[in-house]
């Protein structure tokens, strides 16, 4: 894969598409960012230093021979941006965010940057067009447990612990369970959870409720909305149960109930896909870790959105209680 280019100013005159840069390869990645950056410097007429300057600045990149694939792509676009568009060729500006406080706080991000080009968010997968706010959050504390994240909507940066939607608070229920066995919410997700498990008056004749009623759990979800706690822990078997007993509910009338079904469905099937090993992954050489839970994801038969982005991702909350199998329904809560 290369840049194509005309003997008239050597100007760049095709950038890869989308799903090229979904496939290519990190060494690919690298050399279009120095092919690209030459193009763009040879076609405004400026130094190939201040134009690669400009572009880490751009996109907080700090060393292009070390970046990520999800880094590098926004780089290429970024370069195609300014190509087709030269008006374009300005320095960054920062905005300046009014950011959560409290129990809906998130870290604060690596870098931000207005999109080049349209994207889907790295977590929720939601449309990001090109002009809107994209950032990337820092490394994880700990990187063999948790992989990084991509480039993330303003949402997903900044309002989804204060402002959850459903799909936000399923998301932290599947990423949690993925790298331990149990879920943290803070009140504000507890209230979404509370709300949508008691949308339907005929909940408690579900199978699932039947098989494991949520009495006590829907007590601690609104204990934790109205004291506002930060942490509120679900044991596994309590955030299957859950999961199950929304699926198996008639969908509701509002307009994401398409995508939060589809997006319930595909997690209890990977649930599954990590108790029943399908591919066969080899436990002996993984153990039953998040690099088991990693690996069979990656292989699944029928790839979703989840697998393509892999994980887990952390997702801001407090180390898991040490005796989680052991804590039951009550749980440990931690500020």
């Amino acid at each position: 894969m290369q840049f194509e280019a005309v003997t008239l100013d050597m100007a760049i005159t095709e950038f890869p598409s989308q799903g090229e840069l979904a496939a290519a390869r990190r060494s690919d990645l690298v050399r279009l960012v120095d092919t690209g950056v030459a193009g763009v410097a040879q076609l405004l007429k400026k130094p190939p230093e201040r134009v690669r300057s400009r572009l880490a600045k751009t996109t907080g990149i700090k060393d292009f021979t070390t970046a990520d694939y999800e880094d590098l792509r926004e780089a290429v676009r970024t370069l195609r941006l300014w190509f087709n568009t030269p008006s374009a060729y300005i320095p960054p500006k920062r905005p300046r965010i009014e950011r959560p406080t409290g129990m809906g706080q998130l870290p604060v991000p690596r870098t931000l940057k207005t999109a080049s080009a349209g994207i889907s968010c790295g977590l929720c997968a939601d449309p990001v067009k090109a002009g809107d706010l994209i950032g990337r959050t820092r490394t994880p504390k700990d990187p063999k447990l948790h992989q990084e994240m991509g480039w993330l909507c303003q949402h997903c940066l900044y309002e989804r612990r204060e402002k959850p939607r459903r799909r936000d608070v399923l998301l932290r229920v599947f990423h949690h369970l993925f790298a331990s066995s149990a879920v943290d919410l803070n009140g504000y997700e507890c209230a979404v959870l509370r709300t949508w498990i008691l949308e339907d008056p005929k909940v408690t004749a579900t199978a699932a409720w039947q098989r494991d009623p949520l009495h006590t759990t829907l007590t601690r979800l609104q204990t934790s909305q109205k004291e506002a706690k930060a942490s509120t822990w679900l044991a596994f078997p309590t955030a299957l149960t859950i999961l199950a007993l929304l699926r198996e509910r008639p969908a509701s009338s509002s307009p994401a109930s398409a995508a939060e079904t589809e997006l319930l469905d595909v997690i209890l099937r990977h649930l599954d896909e990590w108790e029943t090993n399908p591919q066969r992954v080899s436990a002996a050489r993984y153990g039953r870790s998040p690099a088991f839970r990693a690996q069979v994801l990656a292989v699944t038969v029928n790839p979703s959105m989840l697998s393509e982005r892999g994980g887990p991702f952390d997702l801001h909350h407090a180390p898991p209680p040490k005796d989680e199998e052991n804590e039951g329904e009550e749980g440990q809560e931690e500020a």
